[in-house]
């Protein structure tokens, strides 16, 4: 049987820093300590914590959500940003690195052309969970599987019980899930897989704080990845409230992509990072899988883009900063939670007051009410410059969908949020083929008609001082939900 694994020791940075807080907090409430030196410690802290906090780049407002704690709690709010804050994390990076340095020394750089692109967007998420049981089936070698949440529900037992009877019949499989995520479920729902011979891991538990890094770095990636040739991503997770057989008056509006060709192993190259990551094996192990190279099979160029703490830079944030730089027509954003960054929301207000047909879907109301109310000054603003606001009505829109200039389609597992653009393990895909980007236009389309435009009266609460004074703190706690 493979162990469940993602389950370790406390790290020892973390313990030394546990030990080191406990040992100030008791000396300080003893008294042992000369007044000289519980300032020099409290300024440490202060100073560490501001300087932690300039460096995450998301927001000016974020210093006022720290910068008061810093002041008046220094020493529990340095332990806090050390567990839990932070951007990126230099070893992850090198781990990454080495991944990929062992991926170009096996084969060529990544080929991202000759792919073949299907949209799986049926209003139930029907064609998505056929498509991954199809898929699972007709795996003749591995099956890598990688998602935010597992649900213990129809759709998250079929699914293992289809990866059990897989492993059962020697077909080496992976299955990695977020450790906040999926929290508790993969010990249940996952037991009879790992009898089965197939292998799974959590990923950078937090409880009790055994994880690399800061505990509030998760991966929200959603990849299906079978035989190195054929991929599954998007916004969907493994459970009935993303998609299922029979419907449901529950269920989330979304969608998700199958990708034949080249562009399916360097999603699983992201996949193998993750994996070594989390269960600590070295990215030799998988040479074999690293060298393999699919053939061309249709017309779509399809890049790869990566994001999250083990990248040097961010570059899904660049992608789009990219893109609504040079637009010269049109930018339509499809996501659940709107709250950008200053430089991305900036982009957007020129475009729209340059002319430019800027169109922005959001859910009428989201699964998350503090990023509706973080999100009212965004979208009001933008109306203001111009720019065409839609509220989708009949069950909460979970996609995530960029398209410029009819040139330019990004899918992937990104919100158009800070959380998402900054601290999130993410994947996005930049699709290049005019076939696929008119279907993904009828399907937004399509999500028009069951739509209502912005008009004032939406947000006449706004006007209020209640309502401004909300919005300001939503968007100041905004980076972190």
């Amino acid at each position: 049987m493979v162990p469940f694994q993602g389950y370790g020791r406390l790290t020892r940075s973390t313990t030394l820093a546990l030990l080191a807080a406990l040992v100030i907090l008791v000396a300080e409430w003893a008294s042992l300590l000369p007044a000289n030196a519980m300032l020099a410690i409290r300024t440490g802290c202060q100073i560490y914590v501001l300087l932690r906090v300039m460096r995450a780049r998301i927001s000016p407002a974020y210093l006022l959500l720290w910068g008061p704690l810093a002041w008046f709690f220094p020493l529990a709010t340095a332990l806090v940003v050390y567990l839990f804050g932070g951007r990126k994390h230099s070893s992850l990076a090198d781990a990454k690195k080495e991944v990929n340095r062992v991926a170009w020394r096996l084969s060529d750089e990544p080929d991202f052309g000759g792919n073949r692109f299907r949209l799986l967007g049926d209003r139930q998420g029907r064609d998505t969970f056929d498509e991954l049981r199809r898929q699972i089936l007709g795996a003749k070698r591995r099956i890598s599987l990688s998602t935010y949440i597992l649900s213990n529900d129809d759709v998250g037992r079929e699914i293992v019980s289809l990866l059990t009877a897989r492993a059962k019949e020697g077909i080496e499989v992976r299955l990695l899930v977020d450790a906040i995520g999926s929290f508790g479920i993969p010990l249940r729902l996952c037991r009879p897989l790992r009898r089965a011979g197939g292998q799974v891991a959590r990923f950078n538990p937090a409880l009790p704080m055994q994880g690399k890094g800061s505990a509030n770095w998760r991966n929200h990636r959603k990849i299906a990845v079978f035989d190195g040739a054929t991929a599954i991503i998007g916004g969907q997770n493994l459970g009935s409230r993303y998609m299922g057989e029979r419907p449901s008056n529950r269920r989330f509006r979304d969608c998700s992509f199958l990708i034949e060709g080249p562009t399916a192993a360097a999603i699983e190259r992201v996949f193998i990072a993750d994996w070594c990551q989390a269960t600590d094996e070295a990215p030799m192990r998988f040479a074999a899988l690293l060298r393999e190279r699919s053939p061309h099979v249709g017309p779509a160029r399809i890049e790869v883009v990566s994001s999250g703490p083990d990248c040097e830079r961010d570059p899904l944030w660049e992608t789009y900063e990219r893109f609504f730089s040079n637009c010269k027509k049109s930018i339509t954003v499809v996501t659940p939670y709107f709250v950008p960054d200053r430089t991305l929301f900036t982009l957007l207000v020129t475009a729209a007051h340059a002319g430019r047909h800027v169109k922005i879907m959001v859910p009428r109301r989201s699964d998350h009410r503090l990023l509706d109310l973080a999100r009212r000054w965004h979208l009001r603003t933008l109306r203001e410059a111009g720019a065409e606001i839609l509220f989708f009505k009949p069950d909460v829109l979970h996609a995530k969908l960029v398209i410029v200039d009819d040139e330019h389609l990004v899918i992937g597992s990104a919100n158009l949020d800070m959380r998402s653009l900054f601290w999130n393990y993410e994947i996005g895909a930049v699709v290049r083929d005019d076939v696929a980007i008119a279907e993904v236009k009828a399907l937004i389309f399509g999500w028009e008609t069951e739509s209502t435009r912005y008009t004032e009266d939406l947000y006449r609460r706004t006007r209020t001082l209640s309502g401004r004074a909300i919005e300001a703190v939503a968007k100041v706690i905004a980076p972190l939900l």
